[in-house]
């Protein structure tokens, strides 16, 4: 079952914020227990303007990388700094180690992709974002991030961190986790004793799909007879 089918979780009040997702509301609970300001606030979260910040108070329930962001100042209470990581270098940072065993054979592809599907995930994104991410074309290189200003805070909290890698996998999990979702079983790791597996039909990635040859159009002396 995809992550992106589940029907939005039911928020219990009666828990912790601890212990449940979070929703708009605990945007100015989190504010008041760091005595921010609004402006404050809005920077720190990535927000446009006021008028974000009220919108995004106003959620049933917030986007996960909205949640993730204010988890992570849970783990480090302090203003995020100017360096932050690319989306790409901490791909690498994350996923090296797991890719390299499948380096130079059939399955490299395919363990990109899924390690590639779960990093996107992780933020709240689709599995079509991480080529966008993660291409080598130079001009895609985090080109969209302004648009996503709270993955730039999330990048920008990561560098205050020892192990960023330990830090945002814990964290995202009990994101994810607490919507129904287990990212260890739905976006696994793949391993050499459990390698990412593909149905043999279809395209392999990165392959473009041919279409058929036109049929050659017919010779008026083929229509008269």
């Amino acid at each position: 079952m995809n992550a992106s089918t589940l029907k939005r979780p039911m928020v219990d009040l009666s828990k912790p914020r601890s212990q449940r997702p979070m929703m708009g509301l605990d945007i100015e609970e989190w504010r008041g227990e760091h005595n921010l300001s609004k402006y404050d606030a809005q920077y720190a979260l990535g927000f446009r303007n006021s008028n974000h910040y009220n919108k995004m108070c106003a959620l049933p329930l917030l986007p996960e990388a909205l949640e993730l962001l204010i988890r992570l100042y849970e783990e480090v209470p302090r203003e995020r700094g100017w360096a932050r990581y690319s989306i790409k270098e901490l791909f690498h940072l994350m996923y090296d180690p797991a890719l390299e065993p499948f380096v130079g054979t059939e399955l490299e592809t395919w363990a990109r992709v899924d390690l590639g599907t779960r990093f996107a995930k992780i933020f709240g994104r689709s599995s079509a974002r991480q080529y966008q991410w993660l291409s080598d074309d130079r001009r895609r290189n985090d080109t969209d991030l302004p648009a996503y200003a709270v993955i730039e805070c999330i990048l920008s909290k990561l560098k205050q961190v020892d192990d960023p890698r330990e830090v945002l996998e814990r964290v995202a999990k009990k994101v994810w986790a607490m919507r129904g979702v287990d990212l260890d079983v739905e976006f696994r790791v793949p391993t050499p004793d459990f390698p990412p597996t593909r149905e043999k039909t279809g395209r392999k990635p990165g392959v473009k799909s041919k279409k058929p040859a036109a049929a050659p159009a017919r010779k008026a002396t083929d229509r008269k007879a």
